[in-house]
């Protein structure tokens, strides 16, 4: 066998391994974790939506305390963009989750398909989960953003 065909066996090996991995299921404990993320998204959807709430204050209480309540300028800059969704992409029908994605143990990533009358909106909510020592360790939003770039959303 030559070096060649040998050194693309092991890489091909190695790329199916990983993809293998990646897929692993999540355990109950992980998967109760996410579910609390989600619970805490679908509550941001609520509030953000209903006219007697808004953006502003569904923002706030999903951000809580975390590292994004310090980010004034760009939290500000984030509601009032997202205020002008309805204006843009017609009244939210409803919304879907559409992937959750694991990196290593302590960042998440989940995205929405927000569902407007007259195009959806893609939202990307970032968790991570700092090891500071303390128990047990909480997951912070650390960012959150949305785009109408629907590529990767079959993935």
């Amino acid at each position: 066998m030559s070096t060649t065909r040998f050194i693309l066996i092991v890489l091909m090996s190695l790329g199916t391994f990983s993809l293998t991995a990646a897929q692993e299921p999540r355990t109950r404990e992980q998967q109760a974790e996410i579910d609390k993320l989600q619970n805490g998204i679908e509550d941001f959807f609520k509030r953000f939506n209903d006219s007697t709430v808004g953006p502003d204050q569904a923002f706030r209480t999903l951000v809580g305390n975390g590292p994004l309540k310090a980010k004034t300028d760009e939290l500000t800059g984030l509601i009032d963009k997202a205020s002008k969704l309805e204006g843009r992409y017609g009244r939210h029908t409803g919304h879907d989750a559409a992937s959750v994605k694991n990196v290593g143990s302590d960042l998440v990533i989940l995205r929405y398909l927000y569902k407007g009358e007259r195009f959806p909106v893609v939202w990307h909510f970032y968790y991570y989960r700092p090891d500071n020592g303390a128990m047990p360790r909480e997951w912070n939003l650390i960012e959150i953003r949305f785009d109408t770039n629907l590529d990767g959303l079959d993935r």
